[in-house]
């Protein structure tokens, strides 16, 4: 990963945790982020990768849906978006596999960057070149998590750091599940979570659960040996979701985060696009990005 001139190994391998523990901050892989985007500083920062008992972001999207008078369409993907008429947007869906038309004054675009890229949504008429030029080479990253339960305190042989890192001793290792954060206290039960970004993210989702716990756990167990197996895992694919198709976006070497954030939030006809990509406030990658986004393009 390094330049091949450093030959003492403990300095390479820190080197490279230094690198993969920005992949997995901003969801780049290390050969496309710039270093423009990364803040080499430390956080005098609270803050919790998670939320409450009960306050999860799936329970507070549905107390947001309760209170609104809104005809809301589950388990439908649009598919098309006609702007032609300039009094009326046609949006073609998919609910439960049946095709369906609906016309609205105006529309708001706020699926992830990885599905523009991925146009599975025909726009008629096409985007303007230089909104398709941001949705084709905007840094758009993957970070994906193994999250572990384990039913008993009495399994719990870690310390209560927030945070933990291993540094490997060879480059091949150095990114693969090495960043564990540990919510047990916030949780109130026994929960480690390791991560993973960028090109071993994609790698990674084309191993079982299996394969991925074995590689899970034996860098858990060379820094605690003592660890048992995890009662439960969860692994994220957000790469093979066909509704997320990746993370969040990252500033690109070769381009400038803003212009293509300002041209992708552009507005065609009565047609307004918000998410994290399109935040100008440095909010971008964030659910606060996303959720200041749409409400600028509700207002407008």
């Amino acid at each position: 990963m390094l330049d091949k001139d450093i030959t003492d190994n403990t300095a390479k391998q820190y080197l490279n945790w230094m690198v993969e523990t920005y992949e997995a901050e901003y969801g780049g892989d290390a050969k496309q982020l710039s270093l423009s985007e990364v803040m080499f500083s430390d956080y005098d920062l609270e803050t919790y990768y998670m939320g409450s008992k009960g306050a999860g972001f799936g329970n507070a999207a549905v107390q947001v849906a309760n209170d609104l008078d809104a005809d809301i369409k589950l388990n439908s993907k649009v598919v098309a978006v006609n702007y032609e008429d300039d009094e009326n947007v046609i949006i073609t869906y998919e609910e439960k596999g049946t095709p369906k038309k609906v016309m609205a004054r105006t529309a708001l675009v706020t699926v992830p960057l990885g599905v523009l890229k991925a146009n599975t949504i025909s726009f008629t008429p096409d985007l303007p070149e230089r909104k398709q030029d941001a949705i084709d080479n905007m840094g758009y990253g993957l970070l994906n998590k193994a999250i572990m339960y384990w039913n008993n305190e009495d399994d719990i042989v870690w310390p209560e750091d927030e945070w933990m890192e291993l540094i490997t001793a060879e480059d091949e290792l150095s990114g693969v599940f090495t960043s564990f954060i540990n919510p047990s206290r916030v949780k109130g039960a026994p929960c480690l979570i390791a991560w993973i970004a960028g090109d071993e993210a994609v790698a990674m989702e084309e191993k079982s659960d299996e394969e991925v716990l074995e590689q899970v756990m034996l860098n858990l167990r060379s820094m605690f040996p003592t660890i048992t197996d995890p009662d439960e895992i969860i692994v994220t694919r957000w790469g093979q979701d066909e509704n997320f198709l990746g993370s969040y976006s990252f500033n690109k070497v070769g381009r400038i985060f803003l212009d293509d954030a300002e041209n992708l939030k552009e507005r065609v006809g009565n047609v307004w696009f918000a998410g994290e990509a399109t935040n100008l406030d440095d909010w971008h990658a964030t659910t606060v990005g996303a959720w200041d986004s749409g409400e600028i393009a509700a207002g407008e």
